[in-house]
């Protein structure tokens, strides 16, 4: 039997470009990552991401640094090398070196003012490539 736990649901993410094939490519990321861990967000993300029509990849050299992020290898569809891919808080990304676009941080700061959310950054090729928004919620 469970008991009243607090969880948080995938409610939004924003992608830089803002173009249909960044938000696949995202998503593609996000999941497969996402799908290794053992983060209690990992199942929304993945559940919302074959929502649209997209299946985790393998991820090769998975690392999952608690309470910090996720990384590893992603091989994105229609791409012959894997991308080394990386998510999780802020700080992690700036100490593994990504820049974060000034959009892509206009974006995170509103979302992190608003009550009961949390995000995500990830991002590839030296660049954070979108946020995701979490919404804290509670289930009985």
């Amino acid at each position: 039997m469970k008991t009243a736990a607090t969880e948080f649901r995938f409610d939004a993410y924003h992608v830089l470009p803002d173009s249909p094939q960044m938000q696949k490519d995202f998503l593609y990321v996000v999941a497969s990552l996402k799908a290794r861990s053992s983060e209690p967000t990992a199942a929304d993300v993945v559940r919302i991401a074959k929502i649209n029509g997209i299946l985790p990849v393998e991820v090769e050299g998975f690392q999952e640094y608690p309470g910090r992020g996720l990384g590893g290898l992603v091989k994105l569809p229609d791409e012959q090398r894997p991308r080394a891919v990386i998510m999780g808080t802020r700080r992690f990304m700036e100490q593994c070196g990504l820049e974060i676009p000034a959009i892509l941080e206009v974006t995170m700061r509103k979302w992190e003012k608003e009550k009961n959310s949390m995000t995500v950054l990830a991002g590839w090729d030296g660049w954070v490539r979108g946020v995701l928004k979490f919404i804290h919620s509670s289930r009985n």
